[in-house]
């Protein structure tokens, strides 16, 4: 399948679901989502303006899901603007923590992802396609961010990284299909944990903390955060 196919299947696939999710996360139908052309509203931030996808990527980003695109409503507006044509780009002059971590750790890879080109061919997504209703995070189960296992796996083969990137011990679980113990504590030993992608091995697989406030503080701080992604062979 070729990414625009990929995209163009789960749309039909997530507008059939309607509302779901569990009994912490509600996930709801999301009007700029489905009005615009990527698989996720975070590749509005890197990947919307890479045209020969088909070529491959160096960095696939994964985070875990949007959150709610009500209680973003400038971000989501900006997003829009994007759908409809306009030369704009997410993380210009960004005020958000998790942000600006990101900027700081794409430049430990020689990455300004404050740059329409960053330098290398970087690709974001989040696992989930779901857009919460309600609280932005929390509640996440394995068994719900593996409703969209098929589609995760068949963006992969559509853009075939060289690199994926796992923000958090549930993304790094359902990439890799396998369950680890004691993920953070392995992290404080200053490595990203490393694997090669289950169903081809000439992708290898990083697993790192959220670069939220409270990765990076679970983490031991910034820099904790910084060494980890500067051991990354990207």
């Amino acid at each position: 399948m070729t990414y625009e196919e990929v995209v163009k299947e789960a749309k039909k696939e997530i507008s059939q679901r309607a509302t779901y999710g569990n009994r912490k996360v509600i996930y709801k139908p999301c009007k700029t989502w489905e009005r615009g052309d990527q698989i996720n509203l975070w590749t509005y931030y890197q990947g919307y303006q890479i045209k020969d996808l088909e070529k491959g990527i160096d960095i696939l980003l994964v985070g875990q899901d949007w959150g709610n695109e009500e209680l973003q409503k400038d971000l989501v507006e900006r997003i829009q603007r994007v759908i409809d044509g306009e030369n704009l780009f997410c993380y210009e002059n960004t005020k958000n923590a998790t942000d600006k971590m990101l900027v700081s750790l794409f430049r430990e890879l020689f990455c300004d992802i404050t740059k329409v080109d960053p330098g290398k061919r970087i690709f974001f997504t989040n696992y989930s396609l779901g857009y919460r209703e309600g609280s932005e995070t929390g509640g996440m189960t394995k068994s719900l961010l593996l409703e969209d296992k098929e589609l995760f796996e068949k963006l992969v083969r559509a853009i075939h990284p060289k690199v994926i990137i796992c923000l958090g011990k549930l993304v790094y679980e359902v990439v890799t299909n396998s369950t680890i113990k004691g993920y953070l504590k392995l992290l404080k030993k200053g490595e990203p944990l490393c694997t090669t992608y289950p169903t081809d091995e000439s992708i290898t697989v990083y697993g790192v903390p959220h670069p939220g406030n409270r990765g990076v503080q679970n983490i031991g701080g910034s820099e904790k955060m910084l060494e980890l992604w500067r051991k990354m062979n990207v």
